[in-house]
């Protein structure tokens, strides 16, 4: 266990390296257009370090595979985001808004790590290396990925089945039939290449890929999920937008950003225990 977290130290310091000058705003990125803005507009408590460990695991823990791979490929980092979460309870659901930033459009910072709870969606302070084996997060955002705990992601079983296309997420009370919850399986067995979400931006195939597509901007689906956590229960989640509001309604709408500073990275989702 030594070598293998020396090897896996080593190659984040040389993955470090790669991108240490990856903090310029100024260029641009298919995938990504703009620097981080302020983050967003959602008022409420602001959730920034939750260390308490959350309701018993409901599965045994696993061993994350192709670490390594990731640590280089993802450009996965050592220290935590200072990202914040910051929740608002709309009475029938959570508006939360993630600081997804992670450090400007060449990432430089570590996806921010997060677990569902009662009083909302809590961040939890860990960094990446350390999210391989820790169970007590559920869900992690950077830019426009979003990861779950489970599988190559990490040890724990957070599973998501996207609903039927006609699904409106306020009217959604309880836990449809059929679903097909998929765990996260963005890397090969046992040969840990990249699986690809599609878009042909090499982005990894997450279990919430589909949350958006690509023009020349991340546009919204509106798709609506179910998440299965560790612990039996289940949440349903949509992701509203990417970028600050107005240039989400623009890129949805046109498919491309108008002038001016994007706000990307910072994420607005809905979602409630079901």
């Amino acid at each position: 266990m030594t070598c293998v977290r020396t090897l896996r130290h080593a190659l984040l310091a040389l993955s470090l390296v790669a991108i240490a000058c990856g903090d310029d705003d100024s260029g641009m990125m298919v995938a990504d257009v703009g620097p981080g803005a302020d983050a967003g507009t959602d008022t409420g408590e602001t959730m920034d370090a939750g260390n308490d460990a959350g309701p018993p695991m409901a599965c045994e823990p696993t061993m994350a595979a192709c670490e390594d791979e990731q640590i280089i490929e993802l450009g996965l980092f050592e220290e935590p985001t200072d990202g914040v979460v910051t929740n608002e309870d709309t009475g029938a659901h959570w508006r939360t808004h993630v600081d997804a930033t992670g450090g400007g459009f060449m990432t430089s910072e570590a996806f921010l790590y997060a677990r569902f709870t009662d009083t909302g969606l809590e961040k939890v302070d860990l960094d990446d290396v350390s999210a391989f084996e820790s169970a007590d997060w559920d869900i992690a955002f950077r830019r426009f990925v979003i990861r779950l705990n489970s599988g190559v992601s990490g040890p724990s079983c957070v599973t998501a089945a996207r609903t039927a296309p006609a699904t409106e997420f306020d009217t959604l009370a309880e836990l449809p039939e059929g679903l097909s919850f998929r765990t996260e399986a963005y890397y090969t067995d046992p040969d840990c290449e990249i699986v690809p979400d599609g878009s042909g931006l090499g982005s990894p195939g997450v279990a919430l890929a589909s949350y958006w597509n690509y023009a020349s901007c991340v546009q919204m689906t509106g798709n609506v999920y179910v998440l299965e956590l560790a612990d039996g229960r289940h949440v349903k989640l949509q992701v509203l937008s990417y970028y600050s509001e107005d240039v989400q309604a623009a890129c949805n709408e046109t498919g491309s950003l108008p002038d001016g500073p994007s706000g990307s990275g910072n994420v607005n989702i809905v979602w409630a225990f079901l």
